[in-house]
């Protein structure tokens, strides 16, 4: 019984170990992490960037009446007296700007983790049953059979 107690303890760090280094909380999961906040933080420097140049944009058509024409124009709106004019068949314009990407976190599926989790708290529970019975055959052989 006296060995068995370090050849739990031993296991159960193996089994901890590993969970560790190769389950889904793990330093695996960290490597992961850290890429998703590094494209993060390169998305919220491009907003930062496109917001920058709305807010130019917007300084622009509060001073400027015939830019704010010419982009009416462009979605459909005219003024009294103008002529218009459609080419049929012309395709529109695409939209000139995209509003940044939405970045969502994609988490792997649990199950190969959760296996690695049972098989190695299943191993640890293995190797404390078989050290449980080879300490009850070695006192056994040292101490003979059993006495009723």
């Amino acid at each position: 019984m006296s060995r068995l107690v370090p050849i739990g303890i031993a296991a159960f760090v193996a089994a901890s170990l590993g969970i560790f280094f190769f389950g889904d909380s793990g330093v695996s999961a960290f490597g992961g992490l850290s890429r998703y906040e590094k494209s993060l933080e390169a998305n919220v420097e491009s907003l930062k960037l496109r917001n920058q140049e709305l807010q130019a944009e917007l300084q622009e058509l509060k001073n400027d009446p015939d830019r704010v024409k010419v982009l009416a124009r462009d979605i459909g709106m005219f003024s009294p007296g103008d002529t218009v004019v459609k080419i049929v068949g012309r395709q529109p314009r695409p939209e000139s700007y995209a509003v940044g990407d939405l970045l969502r976190m994609r988490r792997p599926e649990p199950t190969g983790n959760v296996m690695f989790k049972e098989a190695a708290l299943g191993g640890v529970a293995a190797v404390l049953v078989v050290a449980f019975f080879a300490t009850v055959v070695a006192r056994r052989k040292a101490h003979g059979p059993a006495r009723r």
